[in-house]
């Protein structure tokens, strides 16, 4: 198979991952800096708080959807997932609780509401209720009606995507700010890497449950742990090298 063509089979397969790596390298970091300007601006940032809000009520809804089309996959297909990522998934679903509430807290923050009691209350029950939710929503073994690689199923790796780049640029890129870290020397730049880095790779687990899916659903065994390391390099090379460069 020639270079070329390989190319474009690793995009048709991954072409979710490929967005995500190229939106974390390219547009995030100017959207965290207009994150940066809300956040500090007295003035509500209703777009912006808007934009989390969509992203926090349609994620379930994408993850539902992707679920539902990667069981029909196999159904189809005859394939049945192998091995168990069940401490893979354990630790992304706590990491998503963390970065869920990050988003509503930054959302209400974006809104002038963050020192509202009663709003602030209501916000943490909603998102504790929604997680809750998109967890029993997740569960089962239902299979979409409609065949995969159409547009509902598109539909559902945007709204999973969007969860997972927004999520990027509001926790990891605004409010952890590397340049702090990047100004420091490097003794102490080594010294918190593995704090660091640790963080980054336990909370980047949820931002990429497009990859996480497929590689439980679609791809076997074999080879796993290293597409997972290999994933989590990818990641960790993004994210922490602001505070290297």
């Amino acid at each position: 198979m020639k270079p070329g063509e390989r190319i474009r089979d690793w995009l048709d397969a991954n072409a979710a991952s490929a967005a995500f790596y190229l939106g974390a390298a390219l547009a995030a970091p100017p959207l965290a800096r207009a994150l940066k300007v809300a956040l500090s601006d007295p003035q509500p940032a209703w777009g912006l708080g808007s934009l989390l809000l969509a992203v926090l009520l349609l994620e379930p809804f994408g993850l539902r959807w992707k679920l539902q089309f990667l069981r029909r996959r196999n159904q189809d297909e005859g394939f049945a997932p192998q091995g168990s990522m069940l401490g893979v998934f354990s630790a992304a679903g706590i990491g998503h609780v963390i970065v869920t509430m990050v988003l509503g807290l930054t959302w209400l923050d974006c809104w002038g509401l963050e020192a509202s009691e009663r709003a602030l209350g209501i916000g943490l029950t909603a998102l504790i209720l929604k997680e809750f939710v998109e967890l029993f929503g997740a569960a089962g073994r239902s299979t979409s009606r409609a065949a995969p690689g159409g547009g509902c199923e598109r539909l559902a790796d945007l709204f999973l995507l969007a969860y997972g780049f927004v999520a990027y640029v509001a926790w990891w890129e605004a409010l952890l700010d590397l340049g702090e870290v990047a100004a420091e020397g490097w003794a102490m730049k080594l010294v918190l890497l593995p704090s660091v880095g640790g963080l980054f790779l336990f909370l980047y687990l949820p931002m990429r449950l497009p990859f996480l899916l497929d590689e439980y659903h679609l791809r076997a065994a074999p080879g796993r742990r290293r597409r997972l390391w290999t994933e989590l390099a990818i990641g960790a090379a993004l994210g922490l090298y602001p505070a290297f460069a």
